[in-house]
């Protein structure tokens, strides 16, 4: 007969039709603030997607201010920039690079830098490359001891040699 009063072990149950006043409440203030953030996020012009395409042009901006790969530098104030670059450059190659290379770069530990051809190419890119990332089988990478500058002077230096 308890289960006509719905007692089980003294203790009883009742039968609720609605849940407490405070979990809906909290339930309805909950879903105003996600209306509200997400109508934010979705409405108010802001996205990661937008942040990554300002990067991205302004990165195009900076290289298009740069001379392009292949041009060769004649005349101008170009020319002393070129040319303070292989100081820098032959500078830093003394400290850095003859220990492998050689004093006047025809090889040693490392390959001769003299060479018409590279392994990994000698384009301005490659060697920027190749200097800042370092190359398997030896060459280790210079990226976070040197600036750009004189990774450029590096870069000019190496081309300069014959």
């Amino acid at each position: 007969m308890a289960d006509e009063h719905k007692d089980y072990d003294g203790i009883y149950y009742r039968a609720e039709t609605k849940s407490p006043a405070v979990f809906r409440g909290l339930l309805a203030i909950l879903v105003i603030w996600a209306v509200c953030f997400m109508a934010y996020y979705l409405f108010g012009g802001w996205s990661s997607q937008g942040e990554f395409i300002l990067k991205k042009q302004a990165k195009q901006e900076a290289l298009a201010k740069q001379p392009p790969e292949g041009a060769t530098v004649a005349g101008g104030h170009n020319e002393g920039k070129k040319e303070d670059y292989i100081a820098i450059g032959k500078k830093e190659f003394a400290e850095r690079c003859a220990a492998c290379h050689g004093a006047n770069a025809e090889g040693g530990i490392g390959p001769d830098l003299t060479r018409a051809a590279f392994t990994f190419g000698k384009s301005e890119a490659a060697l920027t490359e190749t200097i800042t990332k370092g190359r398997p089988g030896g060459m280790p990478a210079f990226g976070n001891d040197l600036s750009h500058e004189k990774v450029e002077g590096l870069v000019q230096y190496i081309l300069s040699l014959k």
